[in-house]
């Protein structure tokens, strides 16, 4: 993607927050002009539309993404090459996270994970570099770059000490959220940038905590609900998660029916054992496991990356009756 593409979609993410009336659609020309609920007067230029209703997109649109009440199209006016249109198809519906957002009354997520075709996320003693290829990697810092927040859990946090802002494309840096331990380590993000930290578990708060800390009701077996934490950032503000959380956060989010979108880049090798991508409780029957509505196989350079809308999510039990959150902030 030319640098040019990238900056008019961060372009149309920014006027897309600016804007305070319902979004219809938003348009994006190939010089990066971008207008929000009116057209464009130039020859080259791509129409993103938006509807809360299912419908047939009218003839020329491209489906791209939908959920239970939000579906986008896209049409194309002018000289676009293929390379273009299938990065603007790529990312232009996640500019949208916040309607889906809305319609749902959480934060939205998006899931990301590299993985060996059998479905290792790294060998047994936990090395996982590099699973997945370069573009991989940048495409991760263009999904941070449009989500208001990145979320990883404590295991994550502890094992990789990430970073977790935008260095390889242009982009402002996300919030920073974890699933773990007010009293975990937190220098690796501490270190990296001025975003807040972001910390949601069910332990009592550290009184020297050098994060946000909130305690969440607790589940019957010992953790938080996935949901409660997209409903208290969604309170915060927060639209938008892209969620890279390690296989115990990615899979008690898909359990509780808490991954709106999953992105699987698929690697060309086998590991034979190692550490499994998701970890679910059996299933007995084939029409239990998560199915997806729908999804695509896109190209990430010499790989493949899998999109889907998952479905067949079993709800989590319910929580113990809620204790009165606890902040705390330095």
């Amino acid at each position: 993607m030319t640098n040019g593409l990238w900056n008019g979609i961060l372009a149309m993410r920014a006027a897309l927050s600016r804007t305070t009336e319902p979004v219809h659609f938003a348009c994006l020309s190939k010089s990066g002009d971008v207008a929000v609920n009116q057209y464009l007067s130039v020859d080259d230029v791509v129409y993103v539309g938006i509807s809360k209703a299912p419908h047939h997109p009218p003839p020329g649109q491209a489906y791209l993404q939908k959920t239970d009440t939000v579906r986008f199209s896209l049409q194309k006016h002018g000289d676009f090459d293929l390379a273009a249109l299938r990065q603007l198809r790529a990312y232009l519906p996640y500019l949208f996270m916040p309607q889906m957002a809305e319609a749902k009354g959480r934060a939205c997520t998006v899931a990301h994970f590299a993985q060996s075709l059998d479905g290792k996320i790294a060998t047994a003693t936990g090395h996982s570099k590099w699973i997945g290829n370069d573009e991989n990697l940048v495409h991760a810092h263009r999904m941070r770059a449009l989500c208001d927040a990145v979320l990883i859990g404590g295991g994550t946090l502890a094992f990789d000490r990430p970073r977790l802002t935008v260095r390889h494309v242009p982009g402002e840096h996300p919030v920073r959220v974890v699933v773990g331990r007010p009293d975990a380590n937190y220098a690796s993000l501490l270190h990296a940038c001025d975003q807040p930290i972001l910390v949601y578990g069910a332990t009592a708060s550290a009184t020297d905590a050098p994060v946000e800390y909130t305690k969440l009701p607790v589940l019957s077996d010992g953790r938080v609900c996935s949901v409660q934490v997209l409903e208290a950032l969604y309170e915060r503000g927060i639209r938008s998660v892209y969620l890279e959380g390690g296989p115990t956060t990615t899979s008690r989010f898909l359990k509780d029916g808490a991954v709106d979108i999953l992105q699987l880049h698929i690697s060309p090798m086998l590991f034979g054992s190692g550490m499994s991508a998701v970890k679910l409780d059996p299933i007995v029957q084939v029409d239990e496991a998560i199915a997806f509505r729908t999804f695509t196989f896109e190209p990430v350079g010499d790989t493949m990356m899998f999109v889907g809308v998952p479905e067949n999510v079993h709800q989590p039990v319910s929580a113990e009756p809620p204790s009165p959150a606890a902040p705390k902030s330095n």
